[in-house]
């Protein structure tokens, strides 16, 4: 497996040099020449840089499986000298050991959260042996773990432009606080493959948290720092030679953003985690966490800044405001808002927006809509040539990406954009942004298992919560919001 990986990387790196050709050669010509770049050429640069970062996250992706895959060979080979050492085999030699399986593997059948109730209200001792085994597991798994956590962040921040090393140590703001220590609380750490699916399996409810740049959220955390400039330098013409050269002060601010706690947790019977023919540890989590990603992406869209609330999109002051007012809404009526989103992003940010945003309903509403000709004003992708689409549409599902504008805009639908804003509390919002200027931070998931609290009426209590970041502020005119009494949504939409 080790060896196929690192062939892998070898691929990956060998494809990466005509990447990195097709960025140098978009910007070689306006470089060479001391202009700025065409449209076209911005074009063809945006895509390159995109495809080189893309491929970047690639590689990144791979030498973490790398290094795990090293860790995991190296300790076989530990248990296997170790092994050897003690075995009682002719010739002092005795079994290889090829592989050390988990103490609670994936489809094992040892249910982690039924080991950790039982030992604590049974106090079954095969049950507490099972999770001292999973203990000393970890005391290897979770340092490599926390250490490629603590290099991911580090190498996360290098993608953020604009800070020096000195900037880049302290953007996170650090205290002692057993609340934000892992192993402080009194609790355990469940498997990781638990914790992992959460991140790497693709889930619903939260199409606007991974439209935008996901960070890793470092332990010990309280907030996050990022300088901005609040006014730049000049440059002018010299009036003639030996004339003044036009002089202005840059001066900088910054941009802050609190760690907030997302937490849930669920009472569960004994009786249930003993008989239940599946592990309902895994059903339990599972449901917790699709609940964590609706509650984070809403806080995204509406969290006040307040309350342990992040700052969410529609309360970030002084973005691009377009109202669309109109008792009788069509989609020929509301294209020129909607491209008007588009274009304040590249007006006001001065880079282009990566996606809009909007709810099923606005959405499917407009693909109801047809012209004189009783034509669809959004066809399917690769559709009849002869129509005029405002739209076209790669395929309709309830959330995520649905197709794109035809002036390039993807799409994406997002159903946690509330629908009771307005004077009338019905309204809803489209919004178009430049997501790269969002920065979201996550934590590493955390389960605990609570059981003197419920122990008088036999039942756990199951805990998962996590730590997350979000800065929008950081350019709001990166960021174009649709409102008015346009965007209520029509009736059986």
């Amino acid at each position: 497996m080790l060896a196929f990986l690192r062939q892998q990387m070898q691929d990956l790196l060998t494809k990466r040099a005509p990447l990195k050709t097709a960025v140098d050669a978009a910007i070689e010509a306006p470089t060479r020449e001391n202009r700025n770049l065409t449209d076209a050429e911005q074009t063809a640069f945006t895509a390159a840089r995109e495809a080189l970062q893309a491929h970047d996250a690639e590689v990144e992706e791979l030498q973490g499986r790398i290094t795990e895959a090293e860790e995991a060979e190296a300790r076989e080979a530990r248990a296997a000298e170790i092994r050897a050492q003690y075995a009682n085999g002719e010739g002092g030699t005795g079994a290889r050991v090829t592989r050390e399986p988990m103490t609670y593997e994936r489809g094992n059948g040892r249910s982690y959260f039924q080991d950790l109730a039982k030992s604590q209200l049974q106090g079954d001792q095969a049950a507490l042996a099972r999770l001292q085994s999973h203990e000393v597991e970890l005391r290897v798994e979770m340092p490599a773990r926390e250490r490629r956590r603590a290099e991911a962040a580090q190498r996360e921040l290098r993608t953020i432009g604009g800070l020096n090393e000195q900037q880049r140590e302290s953007v996170f703001e650090r205290r002692v606080n057993p609340n934000r220590t892992d192993g402080q609380g009194g609790y355990f750490v469940p498997p990781l493959w638990l914790i992992d699916e959460y991140i790497e399996l693709p889930r619903f409810g939260r199409p606007f948290a991974n439209a935008m740049p996901n960070f890793t959220l470092p332990q010990g955390t309280d907030s996050i720092n990022l300088p901005k400039i609040n006014s730049g330098t000049a440059t002018g013409i010299q009036t003639a030679d030996g004339q003044a050269v036009t002089s202005q002060d840059i001066t900088d601010t910054f941009v802050t953003a609190g760690v907030r706690t997302i937490a849930g947790q669920q009472d569960v019977a004994m009786q249930l985690l003993d008989q239940s023919p599946i592990s309902f540890d895994e059903v339990t989590f599972a449901d917790l966490t699709s609940d964590y990603n609706l509650r984070l992406d809403t806080q995204l869209w509406t969290g006040t800044n307040a309350n342990g609330q992040v700052l969410g999109v529609l309360n970030v002051s002084g973005p691009n405001a377009i109202t669309y007012t109109d008792a009788t809404p069509t989609l020929p009526e509301l294209w020129v808002p909607w491209v008007q989103s588009v274009s304040q992003v590249s007006t006001q940010r001065k880079k282009p927006a990566t996606a809009t945003f909007c709810t099923p309903g606005i959405w499917f509403w407009a693909s109801s809509a047809i012209d004189a000709n009783s034509r669809p004003l959004i066809i399917p992708d690769q559709g009849p040539g002869d129509l005029n689409p405002l739209a076209i549409s790669s395929g309709l599902v309830a959330e995520g990406p649905v197709g794109r504008l035809t002036v390039g805009t993807p799409v994406i639908l997002d159903g946690n954009i509330p629908s009771n804003l307005g004077a009338g509390t019905n309204e809803t919002r489209i919004v178009t942004a430049r997501t790269p200027d969002l920065y979201l931070w996550e934590g590493s998931m955390r389960t605990r298992v609570l059981t003197e609290v419920l122990s008088g009426t036999l039942q756990v209590r199951f805990q998962l919560y996590n730590y997350v970041a979000f800065m929008p502020d950081r350019l709001p005119k990166a960021i174009s919001i649709i409102s008015g009494t346009g965007m209520i949504p029509a009736a059986g939409f």
